[in-house]
């Protein structure tokens, strides 16, 4: 298994790491509600408030840690459905909340263990992936452009040893997350100096895509063809869009499945230098 990994439910692609992260959840307000009985706390929903209090600790540290990623988009940081959580920081609030809020020894005792034995499971399911071989693209791939009006199709060549990292957004225009970040992905493409940023289109004709980036004003200079499909085959990308950030060898560092906003952009590629 891998954080990174996608459960596929016909056309609803679910992230493996936030159902984790759920079920742990589930699993801490089981445990303190028996707490919470067996001892006979007389607090007011101290479980509720030591979750309520993780997350958002968990929020405010992420954006905290990536705080000029996060000024690039202020309002991002708000988009808490986009994901974007630091776990440190929400036990460590949790377990201060269930200090102030179960008092007694004992019942504090109980809590605090429920949430370590709960933080060493999510640590271990984040180093389940650690190993895994990692997901290399060929050597010398090239990636051919959209045709120019004023000249001949440009290409790109991704993974030299020499090369600056990539990153790859697969996408189509009957994708409607697709449609929505393209405008940003185009001119994040245009502006950015720390690695090249393609936008390639899986299974379109050419006309299509034209069409569909001349009605939506979007600038064609960064888009990519993939009329087969099979970098979104080999990079295992079950739905779409998918962004691949990519070492300068060549070596996928990280898949993010979904919409992608500026800010999740620009803190993978920070990770790549």
């Amino acid at each position: 298994m891998n954080p990174n990994d996608i459960i596929q439910i016909g056309p609803l692609a679910l992230a493996l790491d936030r159902l984790v992260a759920v079920g742990l959840i589930l699993a801490f307000l089981t445990a303190l509600d028996w707490i919470i009985r067996r001892y006979r706390v007389m607090a007011w929903q101290p479980a509720v408030l030591a979750v309520l209090a993780g997350l958002l600790a968990a929020r405010a540290g992420h954006v905290w840690l990536y705080r000029e990623s996060y000024a690039l988009e202020p309002v991002a940081a708000l988009q808490v459905w986009l994901g974007g959580w630091d776990w440190r920081f929400g036990v460590g609030a949790a377990g201060i909340v269930l200090v102030l809020a179960l008092r007694q020894p004992r019942p504090v005792a109980a809590g605090l263990s429920a949430l370590g034995a709960l933080s060493v499971i999510w640590m271990g399911f984040l180093g389940l992936g650690v190993d895994r071989p990692a997901l290399r693209l060929p050597q010398g791939l090239v990636l051919e452009g959209l045709a120019a009006e004023a000249g001949p199709a440009t290409t790109w060549r991704i993974g030299q040893s020499q090369g600056r990292p990539a990153v790859i957004n697969l996408w189509a225009t009957w994708c409607p997350p697709c449609r929505r970040e393209m405008p940003m992905l185009t001119q994040a493409a245009k502006a950015e100096r720390r690695a090249t940023i393609l936008l390639v289109n899986q299974g379109e004709q050419p006309a299509q895509i034209s069409a569909f980036l001349r009605a939506q004003r979007l600038d064609p200079a960064h888009v990519a063809l993939d009329p087969t499909g099979l970098l979104g085959e080999m990079a295992g990308a079950g739905a779409l869009p998918t962004t691949l950030f990519i070492a300068s060898d060549g070596t996928v560092r990280q898949v993010h499945t979904g919409e992608i906003t500026r800010v999740q952009l620009d803190i993978a590629i920070r990770a790549l230098e």
